[in-house]
């Protein structure tokens, strides 16, 4: 058996003022999270759903969202269409050209697991604890129920054509379903724990899955064989992801780190962001020109959604959410917030004169106030 070496390298070091002690008791925890070329998303705790625009880190908080926690988000290949699901039993197909609500499907009292949209956004699947429902997007019909998942389900991913789809099981089993012929055709033995994460490259059938027996696989589902396997966490996988040719998966775990592992070299980036708490859920777009993910739980100090950018060393954005107001901030000191009514409450990029330390005067906490 060949010998991995893994190479780790600091992707980058983050240094905030010496990151801003804040009064976080009001902060939401990030509970889902998706991502397309344009935009970070993060499903929360309290229901809400933020977008955050990659390029002018505005913040969208979609109207009407869910009342308990969002469980699953998922994006067309476009990133026009998205699904949000919650543990109210609903679920949401949105417009992300105009951030608006297309259909709201409620299920109420059978247990949504997890939602996954078509490439073309033309077909939505919705994971419930033995069966996935398909609906047509274009006239809202129940197109098919599939069946057959005697282990359960708690994730579930479409490939980049739209005729394979992976669900994850309670026992370690990723259940690979031909969508054209509505059966389960291949059953691929993944440990013996929940798959909590499961994603496709964008442009082969490579499958990634992460999993509470703390290890990583990369599988080919036309073949079956798992490509790569790694357990270099302590703790469970919340969140993996591919790149758009396979040769790369993202990785985070509750025990707070996040790897970006190259198959091909099978060289190690560790990339850290100041700060603590576990991470609860991640994503990146195909390119993997950022990532976003959750960080810390409802117990921690520190909670809040992270925008980090692994091509361009040292930027990455933190995402703290109050009762009625969202801000931002950036290493080089950018703030942007929205308020009650929707207005800015402060920002370098939008000419507010306003200092930092003025900033953090105002709308923190001082007593939990702390920069350098």
């Amino acid at each position: 058996m060949k010998k991995i070496i893994f190479i780790v390298v600091l992707l980058f070091a983050v240094n905030l003022y010496a990151a801003p002690k804040i009064d976080y008791s009001k902060s939401y925890q990030v509970t889902s999270t998706a991502a397309s070329e344009k935009y970070a998303v993060f499903g929360s705790f309290d229901g809400n759903i933020r977008v955050v625009s990659y390029d002018t880190s505005d913040i969208s908080l979609l109207e009407n969202a869910h009342k308990k926690p969002v469980i699953s988000l998922s994006f067309s290949k476009d990133g026009s269409f998205m699904a949000s699901a919650s543990q109210d039993d609903e679920i949401i197909f949105w417009d992300m050209v105009d951030f608006v609500e297309i259909k709201r499907i409620k299920k109420h009292g059978q247990g949504v697991r997890a939602v996954a949209v078509s490439p073309k956004g033309d077909m939505l699947y919705i994971a419930f604890p033995n069966s996935i429902y398909e609906y047509e997007t274009s006239k809202w019909v129940n197109t098919a129920i599939f069946e057959g998942y005697d282990n359960g389900i708690y994730s579930i991913e479409i490939n980049s054509k739209g005729d394979r789809l992976a669900a994850g099981s309670k026992l370690g089993d990723i259940y690979i379903t031909d969508i054209n012929k509505q059966e389960i055709v291949k059953t691929i033995k993944a440990g013996r724990q929940v798959i909590i994460s499961l994603d496709f490259a964008g442009s082969k059938n490579i499958l990634a899955s992460g999993s509470y027996d703390r290890t990583v696989r990369v599988y080919n589902i036309d073949s079956g064989k798992t490509l790569n396997e790694f357990s270099l966490f302590s703790d469970t996988i919340r969140g993996v992801a591919l790149n758009n040719d396979g040769s790369k998966v993202l990785a985070g775990s509750d025990d707070g780190n996040i790897l970006i592992y190259d198959l091909s070299s099978g060289a190690v980036k560790n990339q850290r962001i100041e700060g603590s708490g576990e991470i609860t859920a991640l994503s990146a777009p195909k390119s993997f020109k950022f990532v976003n993910y959750g960080r810390g739980l409802a117990y921690e100090e520190e909670r809040c959604g992270i925008i980090t950018y692994p091509a361009k060393k040292g930027i990455y954005r933190k995402l703290y959410s109050f009762i009625g107001s969202d801000i931002i901030i950036s290493e080089n000191g950018y703030m942007a917030g929205r308020g009650n009514m929707g207005e800015y409450i402060s920002s370098y990029y939008r000419g507010n004169k306003e200092s930092i330390s003025e900033i953090m005067e105002k709308y923190f906490r001082k007593d939990k106030l702390k920069i350098k």
